[in-house]
């Protein structure tokens, strides 16, 4: 395990244990056909891209505009020559709507097969954040993450 999933670990088990946190953390998982993934996107980071800079709107507001809201995050990935799957993780301003963020996830093609979104859903970070890093794939972060400012986030968690 690298230094930034060992950071990003260590923030997720923080967050888990602090039940008196007024975080808004949001939970994604998305599975997509890999075949078609790959169709419509040159990579994860170009998905990724799509989404959260993307002049695509939803209600008159653009992605772009829309993901100003998100302060951390990041994104894990597993890619099977079947499946998929992206985790993202975010930490937002304000709370965001569900229905919203999956609209926006929708209009990027292709549509994925499976979603599950959770906020502040700790049955969630247990059943799939956690394994993340017992397997070798990418990970990204963004936001104040990827600005290495984890120590912004750590004060609020009182992260040592």
């Amino acid at each position: 395990m690298n230094t930034k999933e060992e950071k990003i670990k260590v923030i997720l088990e923080k967050i888990q244990n602090n039940n008196e946190l007024k975080l808004n953390i949001v939970l994604i998982i998305l599975k997509y056909k890999t075949e078609d993934f790959f169709k419509y996107n040159k990579s994860i980071s170009k998905f990724y891209q799509k989404l959260s800079n993307s002049k695509s709107a939803v209600g008159k507001i653009s992605n772009r505009k829309w993901f100003e809201k998100i302060d951390n995050g990041f994104y894990k990935y597993s890619v099977t020559p079947d499946i998929t799957t992206l985790y993202i993780a975010m930490e937002s301003k304000k709370k965001l709507n569900e229905l919203d963020l999956k609209m926006r996830i929708k209009k990027i093609k292709p549509h994925p097969i499976e979603m599950e979104v959770g906020f502040n859903d700790f049955d969630l970070l247990n059943k799939y954040f956690f394994n993340l890093f017992d397997y070798n794939s990418g990970i990204e972060v963004f936001g104040n993450l990827k600005k290495n400012e984890y120590d912004k986030l750590a004060v609020r968690l009182a992260v040592d």
